[in-house]
């Protein structure tokens, strides 16, 4: 190995820096470099946070005296506060015990003891949850991987979860106790709170987004000044999802949550719920990922139109406006939602939405895609749906068309099998429009054996007026000559700029001169002798 003094003093052909120093003198990193590129996304949200120090064992709370019980829990309380890297199961694996151990403690203390609630525990109580939950996600992919798609992609777990699923269970046993005391909790579960969990339902583990959607609900339910917060925070990130990021994972389990909201609405609905509705809830038909969770945005949905059945006029036109196009699973989900719909409106609405619902299911009918046909087809095993339809007379005639032309065997039987409903329904009605299809049906095969007729040759004259002036043309058209005598004799005597330079006779320069003259009273030149 060389010296300093070698590598000061320079190799014959080793590199050298702009200053002539070589290279070997500048510092150098410590940290290894791996040849090998992981392509799998990160697993860890903690970015291997990892405590200071080994945590030691405290005594249990059933072998010390209860006067020291509340003191034993807050040093418990302190002690889960330790952090430690979970990408590496055998680092810290003792202080890992140590941490579950105490947090299993706390779960039945705060159980079985009334004496616990007092000031200085929910102080700590609540400090060891936002230490624990409170972190920040692993970002979505890693410079070198894909975008995770919670359509596609297995979710990475939170490799935590060991001891993050004991505090969520903390806090949910907390705020369920009958001595929990809302005014003491409130200096704590404020609005950044809240913001902080609603931030935690991006994350990809279901584990932690099934706790995240039950501690909301019961937030929701205890801190009355905290719900028109809750509900606006929500709108601020279905907003962003909609129209910026286009992704987030938590979209479903938040939904459920707004399902029991809105069943608690009361009635007359607030103008502030029904814009939730409008601006909020019925754009989220837009996303790619309307899949996740379209159960429960139609359930959603439902209960508004169930508290306001008014609304279901704006809520069919803005579903049938964002109608998918080239996107088949999409459709056939949103024909499922358009059933769930249709249940829940009654004669009087259907009445004010049928016609541009028709136009929709007609071409649902007529789809290539033999599941989207199928789905608008099912539509008619419904009772309340066919009580609807039966009075109207739109589709029959499309029911026909299917019967004889799709492509597909199962959707021609389900055709005549819809038709054969509609006329047990309404025997005379289906006889009327039956006969009305067939009649159409031959005229347009009448018209088109007939021969066609060579279009007759009309004359210019039959096209003028009984006087026999032609009418004057309004318009423009450079290819007619002009009819202006003046304009005339300046074309036919016009001679170009060469031919006036180069004639050798003055004289005959003159005459020439005189000729391009107009013989009008105007005498405008239109050439200039030299």
């Amino acid at each position: 190995m060389k010296s300093p003094k070698e590598s000061a003093s320079g190799v014959a052909g080793s590199p050298t820096s702009p200053s002539g120093k070589g290279i070997s003198l500048t510092p150098k990193s410590e940290i290894p470099i791996k040849n090998t590129i992981n392509l799998r996304r990160s697993a860890s949200s903690r970015f291997h946070e990892k405590s200071s120090s080994e945590l030691q064992q405290i005594p249990a709370f059933n072998v010390v005296p209860p006067e020291e019980r509340p003191n034993l829990l807050l040093l418990k309380l302190k002690q889960c506060c330790a952090l430690f890297d979970f990408s590496d199961s055998e680092a810290d694996s003792k202080s890992k015990s140590i941490k579950r151990e105490a947090l299993l403690q706390c779960v039945d203390y705060l159980s079985s003891s009334k004496d616990a609630y007092t000031e200085a525990v929910y102080e700590a109580l609540f400090e060891m949850i936002s230490i624990n939950l409170f972190r920040p996600l692993p970002p979505r992919m890693n410079p070198y991987g894909v975008m995770y798609d919670p359509e596609e992609d297995e979710p990475i777990l939170e490799p935590a979860w060991l001891h993050i699923q004991i505090v969520y269970e903390i806090l949910l046993r907390f705020i369920d106790s009958p001595i929990f005391n809302t005014h003491i909790a409130k200096a704590f579960v404020d609005q950044k709170f809240v913001l902080q969990l609603l931030d935690l339902f991006d994350s990809e583990d279901p584990r932690e987004r099934d706790y995240l959607k039950t501690t909301l609900h019961r937030i929701y339910g205890k801190f009355i000044a905290l719900r028109g917060f809750i509900r606006t925070a929500i709108k601020d990130l279905f907003c962003t999802f909609v129209y910026e990021s286009y992704q987030h994972n938590g979209v479903s389990e938040i939904l459920e949550v707004l399902g029991s909201i809105i069943n608690g609405f009361a009635v007359p609905l607030k103008d502030e719920h029904k814009q939730f509705l409008v601006k909020v809830l019925l754009p989220l038909h837009k996303p790619k990922s309307y899949s996740v969770y379209c159960s429960h945005l139609g359930y959603c949905i439902t209960q508004f139109i169930e508290k306001d059945p008014t609304l279901s006029d704006v809520v069919f036109k803005t579903v049938l406006r964002m109608w998918p196009v080239g996107n088949s699973q999409k459709e056939v989900l949103f024909l499922y939602e358009i059933e769930d719909l249709l249940n829940s409106i009654g004669e009087e609405q259907f009445m004010r939405i049928y016609i541009p619902l028709f136009k929709q299911i007609t071409k649902c009918f007529n789809s290539e895609h033999f599941q989207v046909a199928e789905r608008a087809l099912l539509l008619w095993s419904n009772d309340h749906v066919v009580s609807l339809v039966s009075s109207k007379t739109c589709l029959p005639n499309v029911l026909y068309e299917n019967s004889n032309n799709h492509w597909n065997k199962s959707i021609r039987s389900l055709s005549f099998s819809s038709l054969k409903l509609f006329m047990d329904i309404d025997v005379e009605t289906f006889n009327r429009i039956s006969d009305q299809y067939k009649e159409r049906k031959t005229n347009k095969i009448t018209e088109e054996k007939k021969p066609q007729q060579p279009r007759p040759i009309t004359s210019n004259i039959s096209a003028l007026p009984e006087n026999g002036e032609k009418p004057i043309s309004m318009i423009r058209r450079k290819s007619l000559l002009p009819v202006d005598p003046s304009t005339i004799a300046a074309l036919s005597n016009h001679r170009s700029l060469e031919g006036l330079v180069h004639s050798g006779d003055g004289d005959h320069d003159a005459e020439e001169t005189e000729m391009l003259y107009d013989s009008s009273e105007s005498k405008v030149p239109v050439a200039i002798s030299q």
